[in-house]
């Protein structure tokens, strides 16, 4: 049995979320998980933090959401990237024996190319104008934006299908 502690936002109240053999639980409710029919593990950096990831667990009642980063108060947030990495290998493992052998991670097919080429469009129109005027230092800042901020959340929110046994790295913390 393993538990862990959530609170993504100063909105939500802190769940203590339990794990067992047959089913997910907090306080309030209890998932089995047989009733589990999906599970999306995602990469959600913001501008101020990078390392977020979260995990939705679709059931027949609902939708749970587990994050690696935990609200404590205003602009303070604790990671706690191993107890998160643990508990979500435990859940879709007891997910595959309950018959559920397929998850998901990063964005949907649609979102991903729209955005991927969105931003190539965009950086590349920055990248043609700024060159044109000879401002080159801030062409190959947008160029470093590229290559340290924008190709790891690609990397990272590129739609994968795969089972318990087969988590992909970059999708865990």
């Amino acid at each position: 049995m393993g538990t862990y502690l959530n609170r993504i936002s100063a909105f939500d109240k802190e769940q203590v979320y339990t794990l067992d053999d047959g089913a997910i639980s907090n306080e309030h409710s209890k998932w089995d998980l047989k009733d589990v029919h999906g599970v999306h593990l995602s990469f959600k950096p913001t501008r101020h933090y990078g390392n977020i990831y979260q995990c939705a667990i679709e059931t027949r009642s609902g939708k749970i959401v587990l994050s690696n980063r935990r609200y404590i108060g205003p602009a303070n947030f604790e990671y706690q990237s191993d107890d998160y990495r643990q508990f979500v290998s435990s859940l879709l493992q007891r997910l595959e024996v309950n018959g559920l052998t397929n998850f998901s991670s990063g964005k949907s097919k649609s979102t991903y190319w729209l955005e991927v080429i969105a931003s190539t469009i965009f950086f590349g129109l920055m990248l043609i104008v700024l060159t044109m005027f000879g401002a080159w230092i801030i062409a190959l800042s947008f160029l470093a934006i590229l290559f340290f901020r924008l190709v790891p959340y690609y990397k990272k929110n590129r739609p994968v299908v795969f089972s318990a046994g087969q988590i992909p790295s970059h999708i865990l913390p």
